[in-house]
C-alpha cells in the first residue's frame, strides 16, 4: 500500500466508524423521543434521495475539479453539520420538533455530501494506484467498510447507552474532520482543469460536459445495461435487509440478537468473497461466467435462507449470499473504474451511483407493502426476490451488448473529451 492510498483508506476507516456512530444515534434517539417507525424511515429516505437528484451533476463536478478538495470539502461540511447537530442535543433543547428537523437536515446534508464524495472517490482511487494492483486495493476498501460496520452495529449500541447521543454525535464529527486532515496530506499529479468565467458559460460549459458522459456511456456498447444489472441487485436485497427483523422473530423464532449475528455473518462473507475476487485472474470470458455464477449462487442461497426455520442453516447461506455479493461487487466495481479513462472515470462511477440509489428506495417501498399485504410473510417475500434475481441473472445473460462489454474488460487509453 503506497503513502497516498494509506492516507485514503485511513482516513476512510475513521470517518466510516463515525458514520456508523452517527446512523445508531439517530435511530435510538428517535426511537426513544418519538416512537414513530414512519419518521425513521423517511430520515433514512432523505440521506438516500440526494445521490438519486445530485448523482449525474456530482459526477461532473468530480470531473472538473480536484477530486482530493471535494472529498476533503464534504467531509468538513458532514462534521461541522454532525457537529451542530451534537451541541443542540447536549444543550438539551426543549423543542423536540426542532431536534428532529435538525436530524433530518443533517441527514439530507450528509446525503448531498455523499453524493459528491463517492464518485470523486470511485474515480480517484485507481489515479493512486497501478492498474494491476486496483482490484485488491478496492477489495481492501471494501472490507475495511463491511469491517467498519460490524464494529459499528456491535459496539454502537453499547456506546450510545455509556455516552448518549451527544457524545457519539460529537465523535461522528471529530472522526470527519480527522479524515478531511488526512487526505489533505495525499500528493499526486493532479489534472488542470480550464477555468470559466461567467455563471452562464460555467452553466453551458457543465451541461456540455454532462452530455459528453452520457454520449460516452452510450458509445460503449453494452455500459449501461451492465451498470442496470448491477444496480438492479439492490432492487431485490432492499425487501431482504427490511424485513430481516421480523425474519429473526416471525420464521427463525429466536430473540433480537440474531438479527446482528445475521448481519455480521453477511458481511464477514461479503470480506471474504472481495478477497477472492481480487485474487483469480478473470479475462474474457471468465469475468462473464464469475459475475453470472456469483449472482446465481447468491439466488440459490436466498432461496435456501427463504424457507429455512434452523438458524444454523439461515447463517450458512447468508454467509455465502454475502460471500457471491462480495465476488459481484468487485468484479462490478473495478470493471467500470479499469474501463473508464481518468476524464470520464466520476461521471461513469456517479451514475452507476444515480441507478443503484434509484432502485435502493422503490426496493424498500415494495418490500414494506408486500410486508403489510402479507402480514410479513418473508418465507415467501424472500423466495420471490430470490426467483426474480435469478431470472434477471439470466435473461441479462442472453443480452450479447452485455455480454460483449464483459467480455472485452481490457484496459483501454484515455479518451480525450
Amino acid at each position: 500500500m503506497n503513502k497516498n492510498i494509506f492516507l485514503l483508506w485511513q482516513g476512510q476507516l475513521i470517518s466510516q466508524l463515525g458514520m456508523q456512530a452517527y446512523t445508531i444515534a439517530m435511530m435510538f434517539w428517535l426511537m426513544e423521543n418519538t416512537g414513530s417507525s414512519f419518521l425513521m424511515s423517511l430520515i433514512l429516505t432523505l440521506s438516500i434521495l440526494p445521490s438519486v437528484i445530485f448523482g449525474p451533476i456530482a459526477g461532473v463536478i468530480a470531473d472538473q475539479f480536484s477530486r482530493k478538495n471535494i472529498l476533503i470539502v464534504t467531509d468538513l461540511i458532514r462534521g461541522m453539520s454532525v457537529l451542530l447537530l451534537s451541541v443542540m442535543i447536549f444543550g438539551e433543547y426543549e423543542s423536540q420538533f426542532i431536534i428532529v428537523m435538525l436530524f433530518a437536515t443533517v441527514s439530507i446534508v450528509n446525503g448531498i455530501s455523499k453524493a459528491f464524495f463517492q464518485p470523486a472517490v470511485d474515480a480517484f482511487i485507481p489515479d493512486l494506484v497501478t492498474s494491476n494492483k486496483l482490484s485488491k486495493t478496492v477489495a481492501f476498501f471494501q472490507s475495511t467498510t463491511q469491517c467498519t460496520t460490524i464494529i459499528g452495529q456491535a459496539l454502537g449500541g453499547i456506546l450510545y447507552r455509556a455516552l448518549g447521543a451527544p457524545i457519539l454525535l460529537l465523535l461522528d464529527a471529530i472522526s470527519y474532520f480527522i479524515s478531511a486532515f488526512s487526505e489533505s496530506f495525499i500528493k499526486y499529479d493532479a489534472k488542470e482543469h480550464k477555468k470559466i468565467s461567467g455563471i452562464a458559460n460555467k452553466y453551458k460549459q457543465h451541461k456540455a460536459d454532462l452530455m459528453d458522459g452520457l454520449s460516452y456511456v452510450n458509445s460503449c456498447k453494452g455500459m449501461l445495461q451492465t451498470m442496470i444489472f448491477a444496480s438492479s441487485i439492490n432492487f431485490f436485497i432492499a425487501p431482504v435487509m427490511l424485513l430481516l427483523p421480523f425474519y429473526v422473530t416471525g420464521q427463525l423464532l429466536e430473540e433480537a440478537h440474531w438479527y446482528g449475528y445475521l448481519l455480521a455473518v453477511m458481511a464477514l462473507g461479503s470480506i471474504l468473497g472481495y478477497w477472492l475476487s481480487a485474487t483469480i485472474n478473470v479475462r474474457g470470458n471468465r469475468r462473464t461466467m464469475v459475475m453470472f455464477l456469483s449472482m446465481l449462487l447468491f439466488s440459490c442461497s436466498l432461496m435456501l435462507f427463504s424457507q429455512t426455520i434452523s438458524p444454523k442453516i439461515a447463517l450458512i447461506s447468508l454467509f455465502i449470499s454475502g460471500l457471491s455479493l462480495g465476488i459481484f461487487n468487485l468484479q462490478a466495481t473495478t470493471l467500470f473504474q479499469k474501463n473508464t479513462p481518468t476524464e470520464f472515470r466520476g461521471r461513469v462511477m456517479s451514475l452507476l451511483m444515480t441507478i443503484s440509489s434509484g432502485l435502493l428506495p422503490l426496493g424498500l417501498l415494495i418490500g414494506g407493502g408486500l410486508g403489510a399485504v402479507t402480514n410479513n410473510n418473508t418465507q415467501l417475500i424472500f423466495s420471490v426476490c430470490s426467483i426474480g434475481i435469478a431470472v434477471l441473472t439470466i435473461t441479462t445473460s442472453l443480452n450479447s451488448s452485455l455480454r460483449s462489454y464483459l467480455f472485452n474488460h481490457e484496459e483501454i487509453a484515455p479518451r480525450k473529451a
